[in-house]
């Protein structure tokens, strides 16, 4: 695989690349392959492909539009969530060696325990009620169940505000912790570096420095464009099964059955950031509704400089199959040792 093959020329469409911060570190997936990218202690940069079975290679159904989105997210979570589990045990590797053990990378760094598995269900389950429970639950508190169609969507317009209420909180909460203010600036090296990248600059390491770290396909406005599109949605859903039960379902009943709808909401919300994405200099439109996410990013972003951005580009040329470049050590794919030494 090593060519340049996929750098668009002039920034266009055909070969869009995105990515996740991870810890001190980076994940770029590119239309070749996935890789990761993160610095240690002793200003190394280990790096590794990802090797998933994904979901849109399973039939053209999940080529075709909204199942495409569906298909996106669920593909880009579990190579994150790999991403991630690896960083960790990668940072905790480091931290070993801060204190005087050996130095070594982990063998399987990044399997995921017993432990990580009770945490994941427990965020998941805090998740539901902090931001799909909680805001149906209030809305009716204040609203009252009203049997009414219309009535719907002022609960969900309301419902909506408290979501995003509690979403922003909990960016502002966490955004005062060290570490995640430090993963905030591996998420603007991942987008300054993408920047670079589609526009075709050179080099890269220093030109994509000069980038923004806001860009418009990310997962960030992706989530907030998710919180608007349920809105819409599910209040004409609900206002079909008020119309068509005469009653008004409470909360948990509402949560129970709009989980299987998240997935349609998603690919909806994808096609809608895809064709903005692809519109953004023509149609003002399109610029409007990007903006929110955009300014959202203000929060989950902060500017990068040379050292986070060297782990972005050697992430993504890795993914590219392109060389990742000098003191770069390709880590095998089960974790355990280096390839080749310095690449």
């Amino acid at each position: 695989m090593g060519s340049e093959r996929c750098r668009p020329a002039d920034g266009g469409t055909d070969a869009k690349t995105g990515g996740q911060a991870v810890i001190e570190g980076v994940m770029m997936k590119s239309p070749v392959s996935t890789a990761v990218a993160v610095r240690v202690g002793d200003g190394r940069i280990l790096a590794r492909i990802l090797e998933m079975s994904q979901l849109r290679d399973r039939g053209p159904l999940w080529s075709r539009p909204v199942f495409r989105g569906a298909a996106v997210l669920i593909d880009t979570l579990r190579l994150g969530m790999k991403a991630l589990n690896w960083s960790a045990g990668i940072a905790e590797e480091s931290l070993a060696e801060a204190k005087g053990e050996a130095r070594s990378v982990p063998e399987g760094a990044g399997r995921k325990s017993g432990g990580g598995a009770g945490t994941t269900l427990l965020a998941f389950a805090m998740a539901l009620v902090l931001f799909a429970w909680l805001p149906l639950q209030s809305s009716r508190w204040i609203l009252g169940a009203s049997t009414a169609p219309s009535a719907q969507f002022l609960v969900h317009l309301l419902a909506g505000f408290f979501r995003i209420a509690a979403f922003l909180a909990y960016i502002l909460a966490i955004s005062l912790m060290k570490d995640v203010r430090r993963l905030f600036t591996y998420h603007g090296a991942e987008h300054q570096t993408i920047h670079a990248w589609e526009g075709g600059l050179e080099p890269l390491v220093d030109r994509a420095i000069e980038q923004s770290p806001l860009h418009p396909r990310c997962g960030t406005s992706f989530l907030l464009l998710v919180m608007l599109g349920t809105v819409l949605f599910y209040g004409v859903f609900d206002a079909a099964v008020v119309l068509l039960l005469g009653i008004s379902p409470s909360p948990v009943v509402r949560v129970a059955y709009h989980l299987p709808l998240i997935p349609l909401v998603m690919g909806l919300s994808y096609e809608v950031l895809k064709a903005a994405d692809a519109r953004l200099e023509s149609s003002a439109l399109a610029r409007v509704l990007t903006r929110p996410g955009l300014l959202l990013q203000k929060l989950t972003t902060r500017k990068a400089g040379r050292e986070e951005i060297e782990v972005a580009v050697a992430a993504l040329r890795l993914s590219l199959g392109i060389d990742p470049g000098p003191g770069v050590e390709r880590v095998p794919e089960d974790g355990a040792g280096t390839e080749g030494g310095a690449a």
